[in-house]
């Protein structure tokens, strides 16, 4: 079981291209990208859950200490799912 520690140790080796894929995705379908997390996860060696990656997500966005605003925004989406409004993403 990976821990949020883990958690944002791999989010921070992630290309700013593929954060931006992801943000893209959340957007457009929330559990494609929690799919997509869970797959990078893999790829990098730690098992993780999609239920997991939505709790990592929201305890992120809790504690504030999310300093990216694009993956803030991620997290919002996982939290809302699609009925997140346009006017919470940056363009």
């Amino acid at each position: 079981m990976a821990t949020l520690e883990e958690f944002k140790a791999l989010r921070d080796g992630v290309p700013t291209a593929v954060q931006g894929e992801l943000y893209k995705l959340m957007t457009a379908d929330p559990d494609a990208s929690i799919r997509r997390m869970v797959k990078i996860a893999a790829e990098k060696g730690m098992t993780v859950t999609s239920d997991e990656v939505r709790g990592f997500l929201r305890q992120m966005n809790d504690d504030d200490k999310c300093d990216d605003n694009e993956l803030n925004a991620v997290a919002l989406a996982a939290m809302a799912g699609s009925r997140m409004r346009s006017n919470h993403m940056r363009p």
